[in-house]
């Protein structure tokens, strides 16, 4: 006798299945939304996620630098605090930072530090802060004079890969990327993708947060200056984390997110997500044809709902 075969689901033509992004089984990643303005230290928000086989823990969101408030503090508290959390993770952590670990290609020739950028942020941030943050200096006069060489803005390759939108305001681009590259120029760590990954010593990655709820669930703008009904979009930016990332999180959190007309915590939420999702691939994301000396902004894969 034959059985009745079961019915089967129908799927709708033309459309695709629930994106899904492979996470990690284990290890600890930060992600950390970064800000250049007078009193930085208020603003820089850093969200700390733990993967489980079952699950991705939001475990912290927090602002690390509340009592270092200017740029230099920050400055020079970042090889400490990034160690510290090293040694909390225990077994191997990964930051992700929402700044340009690099420059353009053309502007690194124009400033002569090619050859330092193509060694790496350690070296480059050295040499640029030798040359326009000696003691005492402003970051935002030093980043009006690298302005004043370069002229107008460059994007790099990876730019152009992860169609970043220029930061508004004259110079902000270039004072993010200067003062996070000094900020991490004396931190232990290995940065990719100039160098491999290292056992017992942090890894820090460039992210850019807004690519993942475009490439999730095609949704742009959710910060509250992007227009009207941002909290909706945050929302629903945190129920596609939910489901396609396996993201679990407290209700207090989720509120002090949506909450959040800047987007920074979810923003460093986002970064956090996308650093443990490269980690996932092993980091195996760079194209042949971009700049050793520019860097790479890792994600998740894109559009992960095509499948």
């Amino acid at each position: 006798m034959v059985r009745p075969s079961e019915p089967e689901q129908v799927a709708v033509p033309g459309r695709c299945p629930e994106p899904r992004v492979k996470m990690p089984d284990h290890g600890t990643f930060l992600g950390v939304a970064w800000s250049a303005v007078q009193g930085a230290g208020n603003q820089i928000v850093a969200a700390r996620l733990q993967c489980e086989p079952d699950r991705v823990r939001l475990a912290r969101l927090w602002r690390p630098f509340q009592h270092a408030p200017t740029r230099r503090n920050v400055i020079e508290r970042m090889p400490a605090w990034i160690a510290e959390e090293a040694r909390l993770a225990g077994h191997g952590l990964t930051l992700g930072f929402d700044f340009p670990l690099s420059l353009a290609e053309t502007h690194l020739r124009q400033l002569g530090v090619l050859r330092q950028a193509i060694s790496g942020p350690a070296a480059l941030g050295r040499a640029l802060a030798e040359r326009y943050l000696p003691a005492g200096a402003d970051v935002g006069a030093a980043a009006e004079a690298v302005r004043s060489e370069l002229g107008r803005d460059q994007p790099r390759s990876t730019d152009c890969h992860r169609a970043v939108a220029p930061h508004p305001g004259k110079a902000t681009a270039l004072r993010r990327a200067l003062f996070g590259i000094a900020a991490l120029a004396a931190a232990d760590v290995s940065f990719l993708p100039w160098d491999e990954p290292e056992s017992g010593k942090p890894t820090v990655v460039e992210v850019y947060p807004p690519h993942l709820p475009r490439s999730l669930a095609g949704i742009c703008g959710y910060r509250d200056g992007d227009g009207q009904g941002r909290p909706a979009l945050r929302a629903a930016v945190l129920r596609t984390l939910r489901s396609a990332a396996r993201l679990r999180f407290e209700m207090e959190e989720a509120a002090e997110i949506v909450g959040d007309g800047t987007g920074a915590t979810l923003d460093a939420v986002l970064g956090a997500v996308a650093a443990a999702s490269a980690s996932q691939a092993a980091f195996h994301q760079v194209p042949r044809d971009v700049p050793r000396s520019e860097g790479w902004i890792y994600s998740i894969p894109d559009e992960p709902w095509r499948r």
